[in-house]
């Protein structure tokens, strides 16, 4: 079974939930292991994380097993790199610092979003996010394109808005923000799976990566839409 990503995918997730002999919802991420190493300038810490209470048992599953790879892929390329580093003289008095870990954004009575980020620094640092939203209620996953009609554009909706927001911040002096294309490589447009969560206001608050549309002091951008922003296209409750 193939992760649920995209309009589609959570169609069929919907449909399966309606036959799998899940258990009952109750939507949880707890801590499974960690993995803590340090010695000399050689640092990491690998907290990799669990989902239960899912409605779809094969998901849960498929789900949790690739996150624990992904916890022993990273903490078996952290010790290749502090051994190349070790043997090679010329790296004398480097540095390595790893961490994997998550955090939770949104415990409501509506929604679950965990966001599991990757810190590396080696020099300079980078920073990655992967966002999971569960609705839990249903036990599903939850996508960006969920909260929008089926007719709405919701890539360029909220592409549009946030292009206004970062030209505004830059002409008040407060962004640093990259805008094609102006800039090569700025942005001009969300992924369909761009990251997100939904704020205690109802608001749907897109998240960036270090580096993918600003400078690193900016750290990882995110913009909030604000309702009434969207509000023509949003789903009626």
């Amino acid at each position: 079974m193939k992760f649920f990503r995209g309009a589609a995918a959570l169609s069929l997730a919907l449909m399966l939930a309606g036959t799998a002999c899940a258990g009952e919802i109750d939507v949880k991420v707890s801590t499974f292991s960690v993995y803590e190493s340090k010695f000399g300038n050689y640092e990491a810490k690998i907290v990799t994380p669990i989902f239960t209470g899912l409605a779809i048992d094969d998901y849960q599953r498929e789900l949790n097993d690739s996150l624990m790879a992904r916890g022993r892929k990273t903490a078996a390329q952290y010790e290749a790199e502090v051994g190349e580093m070790m043997n090679d003289k010329m790296a004398d008095g480097g540095h390595l610092g790893v961490t994997l870990s998550y955090d939770v954004r949104v415990d409501n009575e509506k929604l679950l979003t965990v966001d599991l980020y990757e810190l590396t620094i080696v020099g300079s640092s980078s920073t990655t996010h992967t966002f999971y939203n569960f609705d839990k209620k249903t036990g599903l996953p939850v996508e960006l394109s969920s909260f929008f009609n089926g007719k709405a554009d919701y890539v360029k909706i909220i592409s549009d808005y946030i292009r206004g927001e970062m030209r505004r911040l830059n002409k008040k002096g407060e962004g640093p923000f990259w805008i094609a294309p102006q800039d090569s490589g700025g942005f001009s447009s969300i992924k369909p799976n761009q990251n997100f969560f939904v704020n205690d206001k109802g608001n749907i608050v897109i998240c960036f990566d270090k580096y993918e549309v600003a400078p690193g002091a900016a750290g990882s951008p995110e913009f909030e839409i604000p309702r009434r922003a969207v509000a023509p296209w949003l789903k009626k409750n």
